[in-house]
């Protein structure tokens, strides 16, 4: 398996420029690229730059980080601004993997973005007629910039698409090479403390376009959030079963560390990116992924 860094580790402390020359000084295979970083990065640089750094370095780019749908979205109810809004954004992302030799996007499910507004309100089969028209589409748009798009589920209550059962109906669905899946840890987990994936075993392999790897706090399950992601050498995701259950259905892939630690952004960002790496390569070995 080879080694990535996801941007959103060191987003508070960091920029693209630096997780760049950074990323490449530790050993990092590959970088995932914060749609946000990226439009600030551009706003002092060119994509041309972006394209030369890599086309001159051992580090490569991998998925673009990520768009976040919504139920109306490319439908008949949707709102046309809203909708002219998001496609460009997705659009604007698939041009410049293209550009800079990126072939994924992360594709988020709908959530309820308010986190004081409860669980995501609707069913099964509403999300998954939603997500299969939706991912139909961007993937139809996405071919033509020789992008597949990962799409991510979230365990807990305010996502739409919680389980890998639920994942897995819906790209089976869509019935298309380019659409896949992205495997989080930590967003397996929060589906009611999950530590046991054997239902991995269940999805097509060759439908994981990427793996984001990494651990998290122990905390009350009313507290459990984005934020209290860790590194994978602590915490209370099994991530060796994780790896392991890969490790078995053929996963060879990319494996990106991403978390959202406040806590980390509190320090260098020297430090998060060293120690990214140092922990990811660490947990890797152990599992005989490297």
């Amino acid at each position: 398996m080879k080694i990535s860094y996801n941007e959103a580790t060191a987003m508070g402390c960091s920029n693209l420029k630096s997780d760049l020359e950074l990323c490449e000084k530790e050993g990092f295979d590959y970088i995932e690229i914060r749609m946000d970083m990226l439009k600030e990065y551009l706003q002092h640089h060119t994509v041309s730059e972006l394209a030369d750094f890599f086309a001159n370095s051992r580090l490569k780019p991998h998925a673009i980080n990520a768009l976040y749908l919504y139920p109306e979205f490319l439908s008949d109810q949707d709102e046309p601004e809203r909708c002219k809004e998001l496609l460009a954004e997705f659009t604007f992302g698939c041009q410049i993997g293209e550009a800079i030799g990126s072939k994924e996007y992360i594709i988020v499910p709908p959530l309820q973005r308010d986190p004081k507004g409860g669980p995501f309100i609707g069913n099964v089969e509403e999300t998954k007629e939603n997500c299969v028209r939706i991912l139909s589409r961007l993937g139809t748009i996405a071919k033509k910039y020789n992008i597949k798009l990962c799409f991510e589920l979230v365990g807990f209550e305010r996502s739409s698409v919680r389980t890998v059962a639920e994942a897995d109906a819906i790209i089976r669905a869509v019935a298309m090479e380019n659409v896949g899946f992205v495997f989080d840890s930590y967003n397996l987990y929060l589906y009611q403390g999950t530590n046991e994936f054997s239902a991995l075993r269940q999805v097509q392999a060759e439908k994981i376009f990427a793996v984001h790897l990494m651990s998290g706090l122990n905390v009350p399950a009313a507290e459990r959030g984005q934020d209290k992601r860790c590194f994978a050498d602590g915490g209370v995701v099994d991530v060796d079963d994780f790896l392991q259950t890969l490790k078995a259905i053929g996963y060879d892939g990319m494996v990106s560390v991403e978390t959202f630690n406040p806590d980390y952004w509190c320090q260098n960002r020297e430090w998060v990116i060293h120690k990214a790496y140092e922990t990811t390569r660490e947990v890797l070995q152990r599992n005989g992924c490297i």
